[in-house]
């Protein structure tokens, strides 16, 4: 099994998890569930943050090994116990990496020396439905739709400034319409219910079709200072895995807090 069905086949599981979490509630029958929906509840507004890796797949496999990045993105809640959620996220990710150490020309040679830098990066976006069944262990599932920018550009710069590009030029760029199929699991560690704060772990397939783009070594150098491009034009689909944190802004009520506060009022009366 390669390493990117590997991944998809980590979705896969926790999406059978959330399916096994459902059906389990309802063999434990109507009042255990009304309990547990008093004690449980996701975030009503959640901040995603994560590392990202990436294996290519199929066609893109051929031409990429793979890349890292990050990722970042909002939850918004939809009902009472936010378990059905708005998902908007998006990342940047690095799958190409090249870097020369030149000199200037005559009177000034290798006294000052200079990097060029090239780099193959995709950025990507996009907003789909979210379903997290909340608890202190929280399997989830999510579809998204938006884009993939595959884009390849030259930096240059002092060899010790690692903070400053002198000059920068893009050399190529592909925008495409891509999807998103995954799922994790999230493992609370602090907080409580809509300000929890979890460690998400999850994996995706990401479906972006045909696209072009450069990779390592298809940017060819002539003597005369011109240059010549070699584009690739395949599909360009890839699984990306993710460790990272959500952290609950708040918004809505605890139903626990809420149920609580009324038995009271009702115990006065």
């Amino acid at each position: 099994m390669g390493r990117g069905r590997g991944w998809l086949v980590l979705a896969a599981g926790a999406t059978a998890l959330l399916a096994a979490e459902a059906v389990e509630a309802q063999d434990r029958g109507p009042y255990a569930v009304q309990v547990e929906r008093r004690q449980a509840v996701n975030p009503r507004f959640a901040l995603n943050l994560s590392f990202v890796g990436a294996d290519a797949v199929g066609e893109f496999e051929q031409f990429v090994d793979g890349g890292f990045g990050g990722q970042a993105g909002m939850r918004f809640g939809v009902d009472r116990r936010a378990i059905l959620g708005v998902r908007v996220d998006g990342g940047f990710m690095i799958y190409g990496h090249e870097r020369q150490t030149l000199c200037f020309s005559a009177p000034i040679g290798c006294r000052i020396g200079t990097d060029l830098t090239t780099t193959n990066t995709i950025g990507y976006g996009g907003i789909g439905p979210e379903i997290a069944i909340p608890g202190a262990v929280s399997p989830y599932a999510f579809a998204t739709y938006g884009f993939s920018w595959f884009s390849t550009q030259s930096s240059l710069s002092g060899v010790d400034d690692w903070d400053e590009d002198l000059f920068e030029t893009r050399h190529y760029g592909d925008f495409v319409g891509a999807a998103r199929f995954g799922g994790g699991i999230r493992f609370r560690v602090g907080g409580h219910d809509r300000g929890a704060v979890s460690i998400d772990l999850g994996a995706e397939y990401n479906r972006n079709g045909v696209a072009e783009y450069l990779r390592e070594g298809d940017i060819l150098d002539h003597p005369d200072g011109s240059i010549t491009l070699f584009p690739n034009r395949t599909e360009a689909n890839y699984m990306t895995f993710r460790a990272g944190v959500q952290i609950g802004l708040g918004g809505g009520r605890d139903d626990d807090r809420w149920d609580e506060r009324r038995r009271r009022g009702d115990r006065r009366h």
